[in-house]
């Protein structure tokens, strides 16, 4: 069953270095940082540049959620850039990464995951299918989207969270209209594959 909340709905947490918040959205075994079944979906907001935490043991994935751009330097030489909402990277938690928001406030949809945890954040601008049992949180960008047994429908502004038991469809409501969905991905399900 999935939960569908604005993302004012959580706690917002300032970080250590003051320039940005963090939005916890789900967790698993957040107490025991050295597990191998660890994972944390989190809405950011980085309103400066500066470091990002160190996470060792983890593998990061992040999503630009907002209009701005982000680069993020320690990653690949001369830095990387993400300057288009949906853009995703994906890091290790160890690298000490700078982040630089260019003047401009910006959001980040967060997925932190011990690599045996078969999770993965991925950008969806057209219907799709969930084909197997999930841990999902899925955040619109652009567009509204429905997604098959919720009664409401998912506008941007909206976070929908939780668990789907099997065949799940999601899609824009609007085909013909521009439509970007971030999702993170945990698969409850033997078949799927575990990230590498």
């Amino acid at each position: 069953m999935l939960n569908i909340a604005t993302l004012d709905a959580f706690a917002s947490r300032p970080w250590r270095n003051g320039r940005g918040t963090t939005r916890e959205i789900m967790a698993h075994d957040v107490h025991a940082p050295t597990s191998a079944h660890l994972w944390r979906v989190s809405v950011a907001s980085i309103v400066g540049d500066g470091p990002f935490s160190l996470f060792p043991g983890l593998v990061r994935q992040l999503g630009l959620a907002s209009p701005g751009r982000l680069t993020l330097t320690g990653i690949a030489p001369g830095g990387t850039t993400l300057d288009r909402p949906g853009d995703i990277i994906r890091f290790d938690g160890a690298l000490a990464v700078g982040a630089s928001c260019h003047g401009q406030a910006v959001q980040a949809f967060n997925l932190m995951a011990a690599p045996a945890v078969p999770a993965r954040l991925e950008r969806f601008q057209a219907p799709f299918r969930l084909e197997h049992a999930h841990t999902v949180a899925l955040l619109p960008l652009q567009g509204e989207w429905r997604i098959a047994g919720c009664a409401s429908t998912l506008p941007t502004g909206m976070i929908a969270w939780g668990h789907t038991t099997g065949t799940t469809n999601v899609a824009p409501v609007a085909p013909a209209l521009p439509a970007c969905l971030l999702a993170v991905i945990i698969s409850t399900s033997q078949t799927e594959k575990v990230m590498s």
